[in-house]
């Protein structure tokens, strides 16, 4: 079975607002019970009651996503710092701080320019 696709938030208020109307119709009597407002009401009430856990559940989620930012932050800064500690105990070009995600003093490439081995075009 194909899974329903979800009405937006604004077409959701239009069609509470409709069901709101058709129960201030006076005389309204369907011929099929399933259209009847106590038929339909059920329906409104679970989701309604959807929208509020789904509304907390997000905020829940937005406190656990905060939570998971804060504490991933604080470990790579403590692994930082570790990784100086470490440097300074065992020394920049040790297995030690490459462990660690660090590359090694002598593994490092120097920034002079390459030597094109030519001379320089006259201007």
């Amino acid at each position: 079975m194909a899974k329903k696709k979800r009405l937006s938030p604004n077409k959701l208020a239009k069609e509470k607002g409709y069901f709101a109307n058709l129960k201030k119709i006076v005389g309204y009597e369907p011929r099929k019970a399933e259209y009847e407002v106590a038929a339909i009401q059920p329906i409104v009430d679970r989701l309604d009651d959807s929208l509020e856990r789904e509304a907390q559940l997000l905020a829940e989620l937005a406190t656990v996503r905060d939570s998971i930012a804060e504490d991933g932050t604080a470990l790579s800064e403590k692994n930082d710092g570790a990784a100086l500690q470490t440097a300074a105990q065992f020394g920049e070009d040790s297995p030690e701080v490459q462990s660690l995600g660090r590359t090694r003093k002598s593994e490092r490439k120097t920034r002079r320019p390459a030597n094109t081995g030519g001379t320089a075009p006259n201007a």
